[in-house]
């Protein structure tokens, strides 16, 4: 299920937790935020720390890796989109029985390299989670 909410209330919600009308915890993803060609020139320093820490850098680089074969793409030819791209989530680690993850099975168009950059615990306190069990039982 998709819905609509402002980039600070998602943050928000990372940092804090979100909860729907029957306070439910909501798991929420944000997708190519920002868009890759604008990740360097909106967030230029997490975007040359993220290029830092990639491994095999001679493979990874995407803008001279020697070994990268898109970068050797000749200018004006149809390039790939090398990123970065940012995958931002949050959700719980106990198994609440709805379907709890916030990435499906799925299969890449290219290689790609995932790096956990930062987690945060919002705990849920006992009376969220007996109202959660409650829920869980109807």
């Amino acid at each position: 299920m998709q819905g609509e909410i402002n980039i600070h209330q998602f943050f928000t919600g990372y940092t804090n937790g979100r909860r729907d009308w029957l306070a439910w915890p909501q798991i929420l993803k944000l997708k190519d935020w920002p868009p890759s060609n604008l990740f360097e020139e909106q967030l230029p320093r997490h975007c040359a720390e993220f290029i830092s820490s990639l491994p095999f850098k001679e493979y990874t680089d995407p803008h001279k890796g020697s070994l990268n074969l898109a970068v050797k793409l000749p200018n004006g030819s149809l390039k790939p989109d090398l990123g970065p791209k940012t995958y931002i989530a949050y959700g719980f680690p106990q198994e609440l029985g709805r379907g709890d993850s916030v990435t499906k099975l799925h299969c890449d168009m290219s290689d790609a390299v995932n790096v956990l950059t930062h987690i945060a615990e919002v705990k849920l306190d006992s009376d969220k989670l007996t109202v959660i069990e409650n829920l869980k039982q109807k």
